[in-house]
């Protein structure tokens, strides 16, 4: 055997070692990536959360998971998401990973947003401090942010509306968010709804009326926050547009109170002569501004109130008014309403001639 046959042996062994050497390794990094694949991050059996920022890389997602005991090895779901081609379709948001969830399900869940919903309810007739408080409480959004946004002249002209703040346009309605949140995010999702359910052809109804959509929203949060029942809406707006159409005060109690901070409690009537450009026993005409978010009912109310002659009304104390046209049969419903209120004051200790807080009432809108 020549010396050159001898080189190209021991070169064929070196090599044939080396390809072993490297398909060995080779198959020995697949099954710790398989092994990877199969095995969950933790085995602690608890819910893990965590909030991917927006604009965070595929890397540094992968860290993140880490970091929370989500995965065991964050080059190898880098290496995942290379894989799969997905390293650019990573979702921002707050995520919840179930125990014992695989690299593979926690990138899937990851590509595909399954985010933490968050529920957050504005009641109808909420302000905008009622707003900014749910908000808060529910984790979602800085409670001041919300107020400053809503004031925001900016904020709210890129929204197509020409008002001072964002009062009576935040829909009442269960909205859905995901984190993370901020301020104007939430607040057009509110404004949006709010569109969204305006009455169809209610454009030619407020044309009808000679009221822009401004006038409409004030006019119907004074409704939301008067009316119990819905079958009253209608009727309640009848009296509203009967005074404005005589130039009579709307003498409606809520907005003496709609400027005083954190307001709770009985409306008397040192309230009702307060100095306030909102208080519509001082001042005639709409107030300045809505005093609360109405919703979808009152909002048609607004548009669309019933043909009585009403001018008056107060309440029967169990969530009902009487409506009355004459001055005359008002003061007797009034006296009516100061007898039970007597009588009740006796029974439970209220201050004889306090309203109701559940509505604010015209016990003493006589229009004199």
């Amino acid at each position: 055997m020549s010396g050159a046959e001898n080189v190209r042996r021991t070169l064929a062994c070196v090599l044939l070692s080396i390809a072993a050497v490297i398909l060995f390794g080779a198959g020995f990094l697949a099954f710790q990536f398989w092994i990877f694949l199969k095995m969950p991050g933790n085995s602690v059996r608890e819910v893990r959360r965590l909030t991917i920022q927006p604009g965070t890389g595929a890397f540094q997602v992968a860290e993140l998971l880490h970091r929370h005991g989500v995965i065991t090895d964050p080059e190898k779901f880098y290496v995942l998401c290379r894989v799969r081609g997905v390293a650019n379709r990573l979702q921002a948001g707050e995520y919840a990973f179930l125990p014992l969830s695989g690299p593979g399900r926690i990138l899937d869940q990851i590509v595909q947003g399954r985010v933490i919903v968050h529920f957050a309810t504005l009641p109808e007739g909420s302000t905008l401090r009622d707003v900014a408080r749910i908000m808060e409480s529910s984790g979602l959004v800085s409670g001041s942010e919300i107020l400053r946004y809503s004031r925001d002249r900016n904020f709210i002209a890129a929204l197509d509306l020409d008002v001072p703040s964002l009062e009576g346009y935040l829909f009442p309605d269960t909205y859905h968010f995901s984190k993370p949140l901020d301020a104007p995010d939430a607040l057009k999702a509110m404004v949006r709804q709010f569109h969204r359910r305006l009455p169809e052809g209610w454009r030619q109804r407020s044309r009808e009326l000679g009221m822009d959509l401004h006038e409409v929203v004030i006019m119907a949060s004074l409704i939301e926050k008067e009316a119990v029942l819905d079958s009253e809406r209608p009727i309640i707006s009848a009296v509203f547009h009967n005074r404005l159409r005589i130039d009579m005060p709307l003498q409606s109690d809520p907005t003496a109170v709609y400027d005083l901070a954190d307001f709770s409690g009985a409306i008397t009537s040192d309230h009702l002569k307060r100095n306030s450009p909102y208080n519509t026993y001082v001042n005639k005409g709409l107030p300045p501004g809505p005093i609360c978010n109405p919703g979808a009912r009152s909002i048609e109310a607004a548009l669309y109130p019933l043909s009585v002659r009403y001018l008056y009304f107060v309440s029967n104390s169990d969530g009902t008014h009487h409506f009355s046209e004459t001055l005359s049969e008002h003061r007797k419903a009034v006296a009516r309403y100061r007898e039970r209120q007597k009588v009740r004051s006796g029974r439970e200790g209220v201050p004889a001639g306090s309203t109701p807080p559940e509505s604010g009432e015209n016990q003493t809108a006589e229009g004199e």
